[in-house]
C-alpha cells in the first residue's frame, strides 16, 4: 500500500514537472522572433521582406544562367561538341561555387536581425554583403556577359546574352545594399558611443 502512495506521488510529481514544462516551452515559443516580428509594426515587414527577397533572389543566382550564347543555326543544347556546350552556357555556382547561396542566407539573418532586433552590426553587414554582391556581379560576372568562348570561334553569328542568374546577383545585391543603408540610417548608434559618459576623463594630451 506505502510503495503504491509512493508511486502515485512520484507520477503526480512527474505530471507537475511535464506540464511545468509545457508552459515553459509556450512561454519560449511566443517570445520568438517571429512574435517579435509580428509586434514591429509595417515598415519592419516592408524592409524583412525586401531583406527577404534580395537573399532568395541570391540564392537563385547560383542556379540560373549567368551568361548563355546563341547562334542562327543551333542553340547551347543541340551543339554537337561537348565543350562548345559548356561554353555556351554558364550557370551560376559553375563560377561563384555556391558563394551567392551562402551570401544569400547570410542577408536573410542579417536583415532580421537588423530590421526586428534592431541590431545596428547587422545593419552594417547587410550593407557589406550588398557591396560584395555588387562587386561580384560587375567586377566578374559582367564581363563574362559578353564573352562567346569557343562557340564564337566556331559560329560567326554567335551572340552572348546574360542570363536570368546576372540579374538576379545584381537585383538582389542592390537591394541588399539599398536595405542595409536605410536600415543603418534608422538605427542609431549605441547612447555610448553618441554621448561620452559625463565625467568622464579626456584623453592626456602626450607632451610635444
Amino acid at each position: 500500500m506505502a510503495e503504491r502512495r509512493r508511486g502515485g506521488r512520484k507520477a503526480l510529481q512527474a505530471a507537475r514537472n511535464a506540464s511545468s514544462g509545457i508552459r515553459r516551452r509556450l512561454r519560449v515559443f511566443l517570445s520568438t522572433d517571429a512574435i517579435r516580428l509580428i509586434r514591429a509594426g509595417g515598415l519592419a515587414w516592408v524592409l524583412t521582406a525586401a531583406g527577404f527577397v534580395a537573399g532568395v533572389l541570391l540564392i537563385l543566382t547560383e542556379f540560373s544562367a549567368i551568361r548563355y550564347v546563341i547562334t542562327n543555326t543551333a542553340s547551347c543544347q543541340e551543339l554537337a561538341q561537348q565543350t562548345l556546350r559548356d561554353s555556351c552556357l554558364v550557370i551560376g555556382h559553375e563560377t561563384h561555387g555556391w558563394g551567392f547561396a551562402v551570401l544569400g542566407l547570410f542577408v536573410i539573418l542579417m536583415t532580421f536581425g537588423a530590421a526586428v532586433g534592431g541590431s545596428r552590426p547587422a545593419a552594417i553587414a547587410l550593407v557589406v554583403a550588398g557591396v560584395v554582391g555588387l562587386g561580384i556581379t560587375l567586377l566578374h560576372d559582367l564581363p563574362q556577359t559578353s564573352r562567346k568562348g569557343g562557340v564564337g570561334q566556331n559560329y560567326a553569328d554567335a551572340k552572348a546574352h546574360a542570363g536570368n542568374g546576372f540579374w538576379f546577383e545584381l537585383v538582389g545585391s542592390s537591394l541588399a545594399l539599398a536595405c542595409g543603408g536605410f536600415l543603418t540610417w534608422r538605427t542609431p548608434p549605441p547612447r555610448r558611443e553618441r554621448h561620452p559618459t559625463p565625467g568622464a576623463a579626456e584623453p592626456e594630451e602626450s607632451p610635444a
